[in-house]
């Protein structure tokens, strides 16, 4: 996440999937991964949506809000202070590529201790998982998400949804790279599904349920597939 993105169309989808889950009972933490703003091409101009018909109906309140933010102060903050996801925790330390003053394992304990009482934790990368042509200790690492940093979330006893931005691979193709998600001892209990948003660039939401909330998340996912928001969500079918 940049904070440049604030309150883009990938916001009112992944915000807009969140509040219902906070009007479920659950309690949301969000780690931003916010990485440091870039310049060098169009992305986070994706606000169309604020004013097409195809999002009416979605969530109005969501979109009036997020309005404010794109023609205010356009920051993650500026999200937070909104309580646009009600009684949610965030995480928000900037997330930057290694150094000797940087160090990303005290960064990552630091967001488990400060995201530690949420039911469902949600991880925002700016990329996605981590790729294999960019090393975990590489310049560009801080747009990524390790694979340990979601297993240790799901250890913790929380369910874990997690961004990931599309590349231009067939599906079939794309989707092996989490296929690792079916083979970690660690998360041999979690049910695994995901949903794919495809408005601006087609990102995806990957789901790791503890047994505990798989039901009530699913119950989530059918709601918003039967509502407004079925127009721009499809599901995923997630397995070896």
């Amino acid at each position: 996440m940049q904070n440049r993105y604030a309150g883009d169309v990938g916001d009112f989808g992944k915000i807009g999937l969140l509040r219902q889950l906070a009007a479920a009972g659950y309690h949301i933490g969000v780690n931003w991964y916010l990485a440091p703003d870039e310049s060098h091409n169009e992305d986070g101009k994706h606000i169309g949506y604020l004013s097409s018909k195809q999002f009416d109906g979605c969530d109005d309140v969501l979109r009036t809000a997020l309005g404010d933010i794109v023609f205010g102060q356009r920051s993650i903050v500026a999200i937070e202070d909104a309580e646009l996801i009600p009684n949610a925790a965030y995480y928000h330390q900037p997330l930057l590529p290694p150094s000797d003053a940087f160090s990303r394992k005290l960064w990552h304990e630091a967001a488990l201790s400060q995201l530690q009482s949420a039911d469902i934790v949600f991880l925002d990368p700016d990329n996605g998982l981590l790729v294999k042509s960019v090393s975990p200790t590489g310049a560009k690492s801080c747009k990524y998400l390790f694979q340990q940093e979601v297993v240790d979330y799901y250890t913790h006893g929380q369910s874990v949804i997690f961004y990931n931005h599309r590349c231009r691979e067939q599906e079939e193709v794309y989707l092996q790279r989490f296929m690792w998600l079916f083979h970690i001892s660690e998360l041999s209990n979690a049910e695994i599904t995901a949903l794919k948003y495809s408005r601006g660039s087609t990102r995806d939401y990957i789901c790791l349920m503890q047994t505990e909330h798989s039901a009530g998340i699913k119950d989530v996912i059918n709601q918003v597939m039967q509502s407004n928001w079925k127009r721009h969500f499809s599901t995923l079918e997630m397995h070896l």
